[in-house]
């Protein structure tokens, strides 16, 4: 069933959430159309970073570009958790590291933000208001954590706390996680997409309206990317020697990786996958079990390769592989994927 809006709770208000629209098959080799993307922008190591007033108590007014400051960035600026940036952030409040490192750790977190968030800024807005608030609790003695810091940041077009902002952060790592999981030209790539599409409207998640919207714009262009991405592998695997063991469901396999062709199980799958109700956990599950009997056919001719290698594994091959698909398809909607 399509979704015309999603209610969270009382404080949330409704989320327009579009349906995904079955694949179509785009010449006699059936190629996938994806969407054509406008060239990434370049991360060097090198960012440069507009230095904004902070006087004011609106981020939306006062986040103007000013002077230009060059900013050098090195690996160890790269934390592996966004949420260690707090910490850092901490250290400048306190005085324990340079202006120029608070600078660096704030350009590699706004970077990590936009590759997420798919921002049009690679900063963040706020930041220096953010570690004023910081030094101010120092001086009360009080404890900064992330429950009691009420700074507004700004970033994806809006304003958001700390707590906020990670939240989004962390709920977008995730889809990404699954959605790379899922690869690009598999069968699983569109089951995953459908998910994604879905996920980001779980009230669980905590996420307003607006946020929703930031982030379901972001998974939007990284479709696009992953589409476009299975549809040069499809072009690739065509020009390959085909290899007849993938006849009628996948292309290449000989020098290319094999790529998911069959339109009409992609369209189907596809299909099934649009009908998740993000607060309807029946729905994921009718996916699921959708998409295994679309591959099952599939499944069991695999099975006849693996006899002629494996023959006491090959009979329970296709169960063994549906209960692994089920499996991880469950913890991806858990989120504990």
């Amino acid at each position: 069933m399509n979704i015309s809006g999603v209610s969270s709770n009382e404080n949330m208000q409704k989320t327009e959430w579009k349906p995904i629209q079955p694949l179509q098959d785009a010449g006699s080799k059936g190629a996938l159309t994806g969407v054509k993307l406008s060239e990434g922008k370049r991360l060097d190591s090198w960012e440069i970073t507009h230095v904004q007033s902070e006087d004011s108590v609106s981020l939306a007014k006062t986040y103007q570009p000013g002077g230009i400051k060059v900013v050098r960035t090195e690996d160890r600026h790269y934390l592996r958790n966004t949420e260690q940036y707090f910490e850092v952030f901490e250290q400048y409040a306190r005085g324990q590291i340079s202006e120029d490192e608070f600078a660096a750790y704030s350009a590699v977190f706004g970077s990590k933000i936009q590759t997420t968030l798919h921002t049009e800024r690679s900063t963040v807005g706020g930041l220096n208001a953010f570690v004023n608030e910081m030094k101010e609790n120092i001086s009360k003695g009080i404890a900064n954590t992330p429950d009691n810091l009420k700074t507004k940041l700004f970033a994806g077009g809006i304003e958001v706390t700390w707590k906020e902002l990670m939240n989004m952060q962390k709920t977008g790592e995730y889809i990404d996680n699954f959605l790379a999981a899922g690869g690009s030209g598999t069968y699983n790539t569109y089951a995953n997409i459908g998910i994604a599409r879905a996920y980001v409207h779980k009230s669980g998640l905590g996420l307003t309206e607006d946020q929703v919207k930031v982030l379901s714009e972001a998974v939007e262009k990284k479709i696009d990317r992953k589409l476009e991405t299975s549809k040069l592998l499809l072009d690739l695997a065509a020009g390959d020697k085909q290899n007849p063991m993938w006849d009628g469901y996948y292309i290449g396999g000989t020098r290319t990786q094999p790529v998911a062709s069959n339109t009409k199980m992609i369209s189907e799958i596809t299909e099934a996958f649009s009908k998740i109700a993000p607060n309807d956990k029946s729905t994921y599950d009718a996916a699921v079990e959708r998409f295994q009997e679309i591959m099952r056919p599939w499944e069991t001719i695999f099975a006849s390769y693996v006899a002629r290698q494996e023959p006491a594994y090959a009979s329970s091959y296709v169960h063994e592989k549906e209960r692994n698909s089920k499996a991880g398809f469950q913890a991806i909607w858990n989120g504990t994927y």
